[in-house]
């Protein structure tokens, strides 16, 4: 199993890899939720509420079995604080609006915005290197782990310079690489 370690406050966090960075920060979030507060910055609309409450209720379940999850599951959810971007402009304005906190936040898929070939390269590196201002003041007081993954289609290619600079940008870099659905399967039948 993939698993991230806490980070700490002074920490910008890379996790990447196809689809899995997401369902790691979730649950990292989970687990940050059930002792405080935790904020989800959604650039890439990748939140998905289902998963996060199932992780957050199998980690309260882990650590006080035999007792009733809903109303402990209700009160960790109200410590959860969800924010989403829809464009690159609206991540810049999400980041630059969100005041620091001593509460972790969880960038989740940080870039897909900025791979819209609408916006052009220049502007796409200019709004980003704002956005690694306002990343950086947030994880003054918090750690803030950030996910994000290269560009996949053809047109984006270009674009893989976004994707080196949050790389050398992070303290730390998670690489995760999902398993083929081949040795998924093979694992399963032993």
């Amino acid at each position: 199993m993939n698993a991230l370690p806490e980070p700490s406050a002074g920490n910008l966090w890379l996790v990447s890899g196809p689809g899995l960075a997401t369902t790691l920060l979730l649950d990292l979030g989970a687990q940050l939720a059930r002792r405080g507060s935790v904020r989800f910055l959604d650039g890439g609309n990748r939140f998905n509420a289902y998963w996060f409450s199932r992780s957050l209720a199998r980690e309260l379940t882990r650590l006080n079995p035999g007792q009733n999850e809903i109303p402990r599951l209700t009160k960790a959810l109200e410590h959860v604080h969800l924010a989403r971007a829809f464009t690159c402009y609206q991540v810049v304005t999400l980041l630059a609006e969100t005041p620091p906190s001593t509460n972790p936040t969880l960038v989740l898929d940080l870039l897909s915005t900025f791979y819209d070939e609408s916006v052009t390269l220049p502007e796409s590196t200019r709004l980003l290197e704002t956005c690694f201002i306002h990343l950086r003041r947030l994880s003054e007081l918090a750690p803030v782990v950030v996910s994000a993954s290269p560009p996949k289609k053809e047109g984006e290619a270009e674009r893989i310079a976004l994707f080196n600079t949050l790389q050398e940008r992070a303290d730390r870099v998670w690489m995760f690489e999902e398993e083929r659905r081949e040795e998924r399967q093979m694992r399963m039948e032993f």
